[in-house]
């Protein structure tokens, strides 16, 4: 009967153990994919204020508009 108890004791704490560390592993990757996403987001709100803030010059020099043009593909790049 204590074999029968011990070896049961030892299967259950087997399986909490299991249990328990994929729910760690699964929160903490929920988490740091919300993160990935935020900071795209972010990255994302950045290019089109930097865009915003060239096509408000009045005077746009060829740098300019390549720089635009290549925020432009950034943008593109990050929203796939």
């Amino acid at each position: 009967m204590e074999r029968w108890l011990a070896t049961s004791g030892a299967v259950i704490a087997v399986l909490t153990a299991i249990v328990g560390t994929t729910i760690a592993v699964e929160t903490r990757y929920a988490k740091s994919a919300e993160v990935k996403a935020q900071l795209e987001e972010y990255y994302a709100k950045q290019l089109k204020l930097r865009i915003l803030e060239i096509d408000l010059k009045p005077q746009q020099t060829p740098s300019d508009r390549a720089l635009r043009q290549y925020l432009m593909q950034e943008l593109g790049k990050s929203s796939r």
